[in-house]
C-alpha cells in the first residue's frame, strides 16, 4: 500500500503531502479541482506515462515522492531483490523527477533506476484503472489469471509450467547434442582425410634429409661415371696411356743415371710416381665399380621428396612435427567418437517429455473451455448489480499457429508459453444487440474500471496477496441501487485491497475510510490545487455538497449525517 505521497509542481498541485490509509480511500470535489491531477501523478510514480506538459507553469521539473508498504507484497519484493535494489524494513521510497527536456529521474530505494523499473515494480503492487491508463485488466496475461482462478486451473497451470522446462531441458539437451555431432562429423572427416594422407605417405624422421643426399648423388652420377671413365682411359686403357707409356720413361731415365750417377735420386723419383699412378688407378678402378646410377631410383626418390615436401608444406612444420601431429589427430579422433545410445536416450528423454506435456496442455485447454460459461454467467451478474445491464463480456480462447510450434494437431503447429495453449482476450459489449469487440479497443475508462470490479467480486473469495487499486470515476451514470451496490462492493474489495477512488457519488464516497477533498484557490495571481483529509464533520458537509449543491440545508445535512451512519458494508 501507498502510506505517504508528497507531489511538488505537478501542474496545479504546488505542493501536496497526503498520509493515506488502509482501505477506501475517497477523492472528491468539484469538476477542475484537481482530483485526476493526483491520480495522474500517482500513476506516474507507479511507471506510467509522462509528460512535460503537468510542469507546473514558471517551473523546471515536477517531482514526486511515494512511500510503499512492501509488507502485503511478496512478488514486489522479488522483483526489487532481483534488480539488486535495496531497501530497510517493510517500506520502500519511490521517487521521480521530470525536467522540461523530458528527462526523467527515478530512483528506487537509494539507487537510481528507470522508468521501466518503476513500471514493472508498479505491476507487483497496483491496478490502475482511470480514463488515462489501464496498465492491468488490457494486460492478456492477466485476463487469462482471471479465468484460471475462477476454474481453480492454477495447480494445473503450474503443471504445465513445469512440464514445459522439462520438455524444453531435454528438447535443449537434444538440439546440443546434435550440433555436437554435426560439429565432431565435419571435424572427424577432416581428422580421417589428414591421418589417412600421413599415414599414406608414412614418413619416416630422418628420411628426407638422407633421401636430399641420395637425390644428390644420382643427379650427379652419370657426369662423374664419365669423369672416371675418362680419367682410367687415359691412364691405362688406351693404346697410348699413361701407365703404358710410363716404363719406357723410366727405361730411358734409368739410362740416363748411368751415364750422369747424380741424377739416380730423380730416377727413383720416376719409379715412386709410376708406382702412385698405378695405385691411384686400383682406387678409381674400385670407386668405378661401386658407382651406382640408376634413373628409376633417381625418379624415386624426387617422387619421395615431393610427396614429403608437400606434406611439410601443408602442415607447415618438419617431418617430426607431422608425426607427433598425427599422434594428436588420433587422439582427437577417440575425444569426438560419441555414442548413438546417448542420443538414443536423449530423443526418448524429449519424445517421452513431449507425450507428457500435450497430455496436460490439452486437458488444461478443454478445462479452461470448460469454466468459460459458468464466469461469463457469474461476471453477467455482477456487471449487472453494477448497473451495466446491457453489457456483456465474452471470453475467447483461441490457440496461435506457429511453425515452429511445439505442440502439433491435426497438421498444425501452435505456440505454447508457460500457460499452455490458449490465448485469451475480452470481449466487451456495453449494450443490448451489440456484438462484443476486444475491451481494450471499446471501453471506457470508466466501462473497465467496473468490468474490473465485477471481476473482483466474482473471485474475492480468491483473491491474491493485496493490491492498490486505483479507480477514476468508475460511478460515472450511476445512481439508485446500482451506486450502492458498487459502494457495497468496493467496501468489500477494502478488506483486502487498498483503493483509492475518484467518485461523484455520495454513496460511495460515504462508504470510505478516508475522505480527501479537492479544492482550488488563488494565491498571488496563480491558481493552486489542494487536498484536505477531512474529519467527521467536514465529511459530512462534503456529502451535503454532493447531495443538494452548495444549498446546505437542514434536511440535504441530516442525508448526509445519515450515509455516514449508514456505511456500505
Amino acid at each position: 500500500m501507498i502510506t505517504h505521497l508528497k507531489i511538488r509542481d505537478f501542474a496545479l498541485l504546488e505542493s501536496l503531502d497526503l498520509d493515506i490509509g488502509n482501505g477506501l480511500s475517497v477523492f472528491t470535489g468539484e469538476s477542475g479541482s484537481g482530483k485526476s491531477l493526483v491520480f495522474d501523478a500517482i500513476t506516474s510514480i507507479l511507471g506510467g506515462r509522462c509528460s512535460t506538459t503537468n510542469i507546473r507553469t514558471g517551473k523546471e521539473k515536477y517531482s514526486l515522492q511515494a512511500i510503499v508498504s512492501l509488507k502485503e507484497h511478496p512478488e514486489a519484493k522479488e522483483y526489487l531483490t532481483k534488480q539488486g535494489f535495496q531497501w530497510e524494513g517493510e517500506e520502500i521510497i519511490l521517487s521521480k523527477e521530470l525536467l522540461k527536456d523530458g528527462k526523467a529521474r527515478v530512483k528506487i530505494g537509494d539507487s537510481l533506476a528507470s522508468t521501466s523499473h518503476l513500471r514493472e515494480l508498479g505491476k507487483c503492487i497496483a491496478e490502475i484503472h482511470s480514463q488515462n491508463e489501464q496498465l492491468f485488466l488490457l494486460e492478456k496475461t492477466h485476463q487469462l489469471e482471471f479465468l484460471d482462478r475462477f476454474g481453480h486451473l492454477e495447480s494445473m497451470k503450474a503443471k504445465v509450467k513445469l512440464s514445459l522446462q522439462n520438455f524444453r531441458h531435454w528438447k535443449d539437451k537434444l538440439i546440443h547434442f546434435d550440433e555436437t555431432l554435426k560439429h565432431s562429423q565435419k571435424r572427424k572427416e577432416t581428422l580421417s582425410y589428414e591421418i589417412g594422407e600421413i599415414e599414406s605417405v608414412s614418413p619416416k624422421e630422418g628420411e628426407d634429409e638422407s633421401l636430399s643426399q641420395e637425390e644428390r648423388f644420382l643427379a650427379n652420377g652419370e657426369k662423374l661415371s664419365e669423369n672416371y671413365r675418362y680419367i682410367l682411359e687415359e691412364l691405362s686403357d688406351k693404346e697410348n696411356s699413361i701407365l703404358k707409356t710410363f716404363p719406357s720413361l723410366i727405361h730411358a731415365m734409368e739410362k740416363i743415371s748411368q751415364l750422369l750417377p747424380e741424377k739416380q735420386t730423380l730416377r727413383e723419383e720416376w719409379e715412386e710416381v709410376y708406382d702412385h699412378l698405378k695405385s691411384l688407378r686400383t682406387t678409381l678402378r674400385e670407386d668405378e665399380e661401386e658407382l651406382f646410377f640408376s634413373p628409376d631410383r633417381l625418379d624415386m626418390v624426387q617422387t619421395r621428396l615431393q610427396e614429403l615436401t608437400r606434406l611439410k608444406k601443408k602442415y607447415g612444420c618438419g617431418v617430426p612435427e607431422i608425426l607427433q601431429q598425427l599422434q594428436e589427430k588420433k587422439a582427437e579422433m577417440e575425444k569426438w567418437s560419441l555414442e548413438e545410445g546417448d542420443r538414443d536416450f536423449l530423443v526418448q528423454k524429449h519424445d517421452q517429455s513431449l507425450v507428457e506435456l500435450k497430455e496436460l496442455v490439452f486437458q488444461l485447454s478443454r478445462a479452461r473451455r470448460n469454466v468459460l460459461s459458468p464466469f461469463e454467467e457469474e461476471v453477467q451478474k455482477e456487471l449487472h448489480d453494477l448497473g451495466m445491464e446491457g453489457s456483456r463480456l465474452q471470453v475467447v480462447l483461441r490457440w496461435e499457429e506457429n511453425p515452429d510450434g511445439e505442440v502439433e494437431e491435426g497438421s498444425k503447429s501452435y505456440y505454447l508459453s508457460e500457460s499452455g495453449l490458449d490465448q485469451v482476450e475480452f470481449y466487451f459489449s456495453a449494450n443490448v444487440g451489440e456484438k462484443p469487440r476486444p475491451l481494450r479497443k471499446v471501453a471506457s475508462g470508466g466501462e473497465l474500471s467496473r468490468v474490473m470490479l465485477a471481476l473482483r467480486s466474482v473471485l474475492g473469495k480468491f483473491s491474491p496477496a493485496p493490491q492498490i487499486l486505483i479507480l477514476d470515476e468508475i460511478d460515472t451514470g450511476l445512481g439508485g441501487e446500482a451506486a450502492n451496490s458498487l459502494a457495497s462492493k468496493l467496501k468489500k474489495l477494502s478488506r483486502n485491497s487498498q483503493i483509492l477512488l475518484i467518485t461523484h457519488t455520495q454513496q460511495i464516497a460515504a462508504t470510505g475510510d478516508q475522505h480527501f477533498r479537492l479544492e482550488k484557490h488563488t494565491e498571488n495571481g496563480r491558481t493552486i490545487a489542494s487536498a484536505k483529509d477531512l474529519n467527521y464533520e467536514e465529511r459530512k458537509r462534503e456529502l451535503a455538497r454532493m447531495i443538494g449543491g452548495k444549498q446546505l440545508t437542514q434536511g440535504v445535512l441530516k442525508a448526509a449525517t445519515d450515509l455516514l451512519q449508514k456505511k456500505a458494508v
